[in-house]
């Protein structure tokens, strides 16, 4: 089973050569292809976030509400 501590930690992998919108939008959709029946709701949620940020700006989060998504991931 695909946990939160999988995700967060796969999530933060993405910040070894900094924050990069796109590239953490194409690894949360990465995820959710491989572990959609896995997840859970407020996981689903979290990586759909993600995904839209490359919808547009106005969808992007910064970095540091990125990093608040990720420590909620760890709390769930």
């Amino acid at each position: 089973m695909y946990s939160q501590a999988d995700l967060a930690m796969e999530l933060e992998r993405t910040l070894v050569r900094g924050f990069d919108v796109a590239r953490v939008s194409k690894v949360a959709f990465e995820i959710y292809q491989e572990h959609g029946l896995e997840i859970t709701a407020s996981m689903d949620r979290a990586l759909l976030t993600l995904m839209a940020m490359e919808e547009g700006e106005e969808f992007e989060l910064t970095e540091s509400e990125f990093f608040a998504l990720i420590s909620e991931i760890k709390a769930m």
